[in-house]
């Protein structure tokens, strides 16, 4: 006897809900992911810098300071940005709470844009972007320094 169409549909729509319970999962981890690596790379990389100073050239040539101050700056401005994608993840998720109630409880519920969720992605972007410049800027210093001490310390 062939299979009810009914059942079928249900088989179907079991299975989808399971992929996508999978990779709902697999996107969390890759955020989570994502937001550690970001932010260990960050602080490493500001660590580093502190660490160079006070090593490699504790006397700084004055003129390249301008070049540390803009890569330390484009450092706390990448972590800072890490920091508000955690929060901006939360808000977008309990966003997505609220709406899944709402329009539950309202059949003519219109689904407004997640702005918790966009803030979310320019913050991921913009992390990378400030840590990567803020790490070239550093490297201007570091390699200025290195030149001018002869590569010795």
């Amino acid at each position: 006897m062939p299979e009810e169409p009914e059942d079928h549909a249900a088989k179907v729509h079991a299975l989808f809900l399971k992929e996508r319970d999978g990779l709902i999962d697999a996107a969390r981890e890759s955020a989570r992911t994502f937001d550690k690596a970001v932010l260990a790379f960050g602080s490493a990389v500001f660590g580093a810098s502190i660490a160079f100073i006070k090593d490699v050239a504790p006397k700084p040539e004055p003129p390249t300071l301008v070049w540390l101050a803009i890569s330390w700056g484009l450092f706390s401005i990448g972590l800072l940005a890490v920091i508000l994608s955690f929060l901006f993840s939360h808000k977008a998720c309990m966003f997505e709470i609220d709406v899944g109630a709402e329009s539950l409880k309202n059949p003519n519920f219109v689904r407004p844009n997640n702005h918790w969720s966009s803030l979310n992605d320019w913050c991921n972007y913009l992390c990378v972007a400030f840590l990567f410049i803020g790490l070239l800027t550093w490297s201007v210093f570091a390699f200025q320094n290195l030149a001018a001490t002869g590569g010795t310390h």
